[in-house]
């Protein structure tokens, strides 16, 4: 791997094959706004109505596949600033961007509501002290954004981050066509906040931070494209 930008808050690596970038946020608790979160239903257990309402994890073509969004953005509007700003140039043309990791205790889940035979599928991203959670690559953009620039704060639980959650002044579906990945912005009809509050985005209450600590994601064990 070639590093091609190293910051305190994330590097960006290519790949032997010159086509892949991986960007690897730190790992350390300082660089994140998250915590450990456990949904509490985890078991396709049926109500009287005999459907079901719980929470797997996320399958791994998923999970890439949010990463690589992410990613993609994280080049454009973050990275490429930034090595701009430092004078650094790639000689490469690479093509696929991924995010190698998500900050430290985001994870994403897959919600499962409804027939059990059929039921409702969602993906959320879960983890932010400030954020309920996030529906879709795009709304994580300008917050996955904001923890890579430090994460400044308006006030005390107030962050200074646009993202459609944290700001509210745009609507995500207009903030989504600016990125050319429009999708409308819908209400979650996936049962509510597992955490035993409402779902939502701006004035979630924030939680007290936690001491917690999981294990670098190894982004080196990823399915990487063979060099050549």
């Amino acid at each position: 791997m070639e590093t091609l930008i190293k910051t305190r808050r994330y590097f960006a690596d290519l790949h032997p094959n010159k086509k892949t970038v991986y960007i690897i946020p730190s790992q350390d608790d300082r660089c994140t706004d998250a915590e450990v979160f456990e949904p509490r239903r985890r078991q396709p257990h049926r109500d009287a109505q005999g459907l079901v309402n719980f929470y797997e994890d996320a399958d791994p073509a998923k999970d890439k596949y949010w990463r690589e969004k992410i990613g993609k953005y994280l080049w454009d509007h973050v990275v490429k600033e930034d090595m701009r700003r430092k004078g650094i140039s790639v000689s490469a043309s690479p093509d696929t961007f991924i995010l190698a990791a998500y900050p430290k205790h985001y994870k994403l889940w897959i919600h499962k509501k409804g027939d059990p035979a059929n039921p409702r599928t969602d993906h959320y991203l879960f983890g932010s002290r400030y954020v309920d959670r996030f529906r879709s690559p795009a709304e994580f953009f300008l917050h996955m954004k904001w923890i890579l620039e430090g994460m400044p704060m308006k006030g005390p639980g107030q962050p200074d981050c646009q993202c459609w959650h944290c700001d509210g002044s745009r609507p995500q579906g207009e903030i989504s066509q600016a990125f050319g990945v429009y999708h409308p912005h819908r209400k979650d009809r996936g049962g509510g906040d597992d955490r035993g509050g409402k779902g939502g985005g701006k004035g979630a209450k924030p939680r007290p931070p936690t001491s917690t600590t999981i294990p670098f994601k190894d982004y080196t064990k990823l399915n990487l494209p063979p060099s050549s």
